[in-house]
């Protein structure tokens, strides 16, 4: 008798076909629902029968009105009896057709009664199964089972239980077994070297089980100490912040005597000077309180204000918050006395760096979906973001000029403007566009998944781009040849800075990398945050490096030394990006704000006027 597994589609959720040899009568189907009775029950006020499930959704008869309770509804014993008489095909005598099912002439043709169907189709010689062998994936009727088993090359010797891995067809293994070499091996409990063995190797197991149960508590109690750790870990971070807040009004109560004795002094003096700190950054805090920047943060600074004068030590503390976008902020850009920003809210909103105080200037629409990315170059700005366009606006007036529907297949993740050309990445490649025209110069493809960064070097004579494992340098001159790559183990990369001594990519592994220019070397891993770091931004001398990430802070790193050197945590959500102007910070974040922190010496001396 041959040894079969039956398919059964009904295990997957698939109730069988059913086809009557005759349609039943109309005094079989539910008035409710319309089909064929389900467990019928019948209403004892009218007579009328129902589907059981079909009762439980009427208060009133469909037929007459008359009332349908629960406690009146009971079996319709006779019907189930005529439904389970009326006749059926086997579902093994049908074949699937465009509109459902039909009679199969080359399946069972026997009529089985809808009762008696399960006790039928379980025993059917047509019933679809599967070959016994473990190795065989064929599929037959019941009938057909033995037939296919001669032929079938997974017939195993019976003296597989041995060792033997002989498999063939019935016949071939039929003559192997009459020659098989383990046929004449002792049965282990004849063999009492082999008993001993199997005592020794059933002891060493239980010894290794115990060891493993030991080990799997040992992971336990590693697992739960590591949940402690976490939590207070997350206490620690959290009286961090309060400390940063209390330095932070300590500072500020600093200040203001410094204030007043400086007033004092200038009183003692004959009213000379104007009562403020006497450091430069003292003096922005005050213009902008007034709503004014005058100085550091209006068009082209003077070429003595080109590279920084931050000497240590210093901070940097939160002086305002630009409030204006709807959702989630992703990139910023900034050109001579406006502050661009843009994100999840479709708008790109302008910004007078000359008096914040005024809020948002302009807010320039245009896009259909999330910007994420932007640049300034050849006096106009150019957005790209999740619905794959390019747009360019005029600086002058915020108007377009032109723009590049489906400009890419995917999400434009970041653009970078170099003389005559625009580089925009996206999902494995990089397109280079005329700035004038936008007209697609050049592709750059076969890169590492998605190229999430772009960045020029301070000479501005080569295009750094980052994806996974990798950060290849490219020309950004035709032909736009590869001129170094850098492979890398640090996963995905985020974000991108590069300075005359380093490039410093941002990753999803929660770290900062450092690699150097000219050997192309990794040198150093700056480790602060505990999340992605989305953006990376550097001082014009690149000395300092400031790292945003989803943690909701701001590093800033001293590059001559690679130490941290504050932590800046006022946003309530992921920090996306970033951007330095001058003496002046900005931050942009999941929590819908813009953040400005500016610079301040740190000196604990009061200025006397003699």
């Amino acid at each position: 008798m041959a040894t079969f597994l039956t398919i059964n589609n009904e295990s997957h959720g698939e109730s069988p076909p059913l086809v009557y040899i005759s349609e039943p009568s109309q005094h079989f189907h539910c008035p409710v629902c319309k089909g064929l009775y389900q467990e019928p029950v019948i209403n004892i006020a009218c007579g009328h029968t129902f589907c059981k499930q079909c009762s439980r959704t009427i208060d009133k008869c469909p037929l007459d009105d008359s009332a349908c309770e629960q406690q009146q509804m009971v079996v319709n014993r006779l019907v189930v009896g005529q439904i389970e008489d009326l006749l059926i095909h086997c579902r093994y005598g049908l074949a699937q057709a465009e509109d459902g099912y039909i009679p199969d002439p080359a399946g069972c043709q026997e009529p089985i009664h809808f009762g008696a169907r399960d006790k039928h189709e379980n025993t059917c010689e047509f019933m679809m199964v599967r070959c016994a062998n473990k190795s065989c994936e064929a599929t037959c009727r019941k009938r057909e089972i033995e037939e296919h088993k001669k032929v079938c090359i997974y017939n195993t010797c019976c003296h597989n239980n041995k060792g033997c891995e002989f498999q063939g067809r019935l016949e071939d293994v039929e003559i192997h077994q009459t020659t098989c070499g383990y046929r004449s091996l002792p049965r282990t409990d004849n063999n009492p070297a082999l008993v001993q063995k199997t005592v020794e190797l059933e002891a060493s197991n239980t010894e290794l089980v115990k060891q493993v149960t030991s080990l799997n508590m040992r992971v336990g109690q590693l697992e739960e100490t590591n949940t402690a750790l976490h939590g207070q870990l997350g206490d620690c971070l959290k009286s961090l912040r309060d400390l940063n807040q209390k330095y932070d009004t300590v500072v500020s109560s600093l200040e203001q005597l410094v204030a007043v004795r400086n007033r004092r002094t200038v009183g003692s003096s004959g009213g000379q000077g104007d009562g403020r700190p006497r450091s430069a950054s003292s003096g922005l805090y005050q213009q902008y309180r007034q709503g004014s920047f005058r100085h550091s943060l209006s068009g082209s600074p003077p070429s003595s204000m080109r590279l920084e004068r931050w000497n240590m030590p210093f901070q940097f503390k939160c002086i305002g918050t630009l409030r204006g976008h709807q959702d989630v902020v992703w990139c910023m850009a900034s050109r001579d006395k406006k502050l661009y920003t843009a994100g999840k809210d479709r708008s790109v909103k302008v910004w007078d760096l000359e008096n914040l105080q005024r809020g948002c200037i302009k807010t320039i629409q245009g896009h259909s979906d999330t910007v994420q990315c932007m640049c300034v170059g050849s006096n106009n700005l150019y957005t790209g973001g999740h619905d794959n366009s390019i747009y360019c606006w005029s600086l002058e007036d915020h108007t377009l000029v032109k723009s590049v529907q489906g400009a890419h297949d995917n999400i434009i993740c970041a653009m970078a403007i170099v003389g005559e050309f625009l580089f925009t990445a996206s999902f494995s490649l990089i397109k280079v566009w005329e700035v004038k025209t936008l007209t697609l110069k050049h592709t750059l493809t076969g890169l590492h998944h998605w190229v999430r960064a772009l960045a020029l070097n301070p000479d501005r004579d080569k295009l750094y781009s980052g994806s996974h494992n990798t950060i290849n340098i490219w020309s950004i001159t035709e032909p736009f040849s590869l001129k170094g790559k850098v492979d890398h183990q640090f996963g995905s990369i985020y974000s991108l800075a590069i300075t005359s001594k380093y490039i410093i990519a941002g990753t999803y592994n929660r770290n900062v990398q450092v690699f150097d220019c000219t050997s192309l070397q990794h040198l150093r891993e700056l480790m602060g945050h505990v999340g992605l770091i989305h953006s990376l931004a550097t001082s014009l001398s690149g000395r300092f490096l400031f790292s945003a990430a989803s943690d909701s802070s701001v590093q800033i790193w001293n590059l001559e030394n690679m130490l941290p050197i504050q932590t800046l945590q006022r946003h309530e959500g992921s920090v996306n990006t970033l951007i330095v102007h001058g003496d002046f910070l900005f931050s942009g974040s999941e929590d819908k704000e813009i953040k400005v922190f500016m610079y301040f010496q740190m000196q604990m001396g009061f200025a006397v006027n003699t």
